[in-house]
């Protein structure tokens, strides 16, 4: 039987040593550098043309507070056909979620319409044919304030009947500009999540050969401006929406955002439920959210 050289150990430390010392300094640069907040996001760019949106929708061009370029749709309610007649329609701002753009992410609101809400919903910087470059949580919340600001500036909307809709990312997004813009009277928060470093750690995973790399999604992905501190500021109506078999939100992070929100949030966990997929699995929550909105912003019937 072979015997192991006497400095084995020796060898075993020096070389666990080197990759602890590789996995910090890949730490260091991933966070300094910001290259791990930027693989978070999976935007998809491209023409959004009006032509794709329900008939009678305006194609809006707006600017972020830093001057960068953003485009989305303004859907009106159903037979809104004035600026008059959409006014005393409440409207809501839809944030939509990560991959894709608005032409894929239209559908999770495509209920508001036809029961009597406006619904503007737009792409964040580097998303559809909105310019820049989707680098940080930072310029996306910016970009979702400007979106406010542009309904705001609008004839024809009510600015005392604004609500919001956020699904995934966007919750996370809507939950952050709610907590600092009164204008937002009530909020539905679809398959949000509480913090971005531990959403990034459980998507990656926690097994091998994965392991390394979810801890460096929890070293390296900061966790400012969580959307579980945000809602702690907000004394507003909210509805949270979350699958029980979610496996890229998990349930626990909607558990934690409604006992964080001192009695203003709502959780509804949805059985069967994933994470894109609520409205197909748990059709119950188009009337769940309709009735939702119409208590807090009213609506015709």
């Amino acid at each position: 039987m072979s015997k192991r050289p006497k400095n084995w150990k020796r060898g075993l430390r020096n070389v666990v040593l080197r990759w602890s010392v590789l996995l910090g300094i890949t730490a260091f640069i991933l966070w300094s550098t910001g290259c791990m907040e930027r693989m978070f996001y999976y935007p998809e760019r491209g023409p959004t043309p009006i032509t794709e949106a329900p008939s009678g929708s305006e194609a809006v061009e707006f600017q972020s507070a830093d001057g960068t370029n953003l485009f989305g749709w303004f859907i009106p309610a159903r037979g809104a056909t004035t600026a008059q007649d959409r006014r005393t329609h409440p409207t809501i701002l839809h944030v939509h979620g990560n991959a894709g753009n608005i032409l894929s992410h239209a559908y999770f609101t495509e209920h508001l319409p036809p029961a009597g809400f406006n619904v503007f919903i737009f792409d964040f910087r580097g998303y559809g044919q909105s310019e820049g470059t989707a680098h940080h949580r930072e310029g996306l919340i910016a970009d979702t304030s400007a979106a406010l600001d542009a309904l705001l500036q609008r004839d024809d909307v009510d600015p005392a009947r604004i609500g919001v809709y956020g699904q995934s990312l966007g919750g996370a997004l809507a939950l952050n500009v709610m907590a600092d813009r009164p204008e937002i009277r009530c909020g539905v928060f679809e398959s949000a999540f509480a913090s971005w470093r531990e959403v990034a750690a459980s998507a990656v995973g926690g097994d091998p050969p994965f392991f390394a790399a979810s801890w460096l999604a929890t070293i390296c992905v900061p966790d400012q401006l969580r959307p579980i501190d945000a809602i702690t500021r907000i004394d507003r109506p909210m509805l949270l929406l979350q699958g029980n078999l979610d496996t890229i939100v998990p349930v626990s992070h909607g558990r934690r955002l409604e006992s964080a929100s001192n009695g203003h949030a709502r959780l509804i966990v949805l059985h069967g439920g994933g994470h894109n997929t609520l409205r197909n699995s748990n059709p119950e929550i188009d009337r769940e959210t309709i009735d939702f909105l119409r208590e807090h912003l009213g609506a015709d019937q």
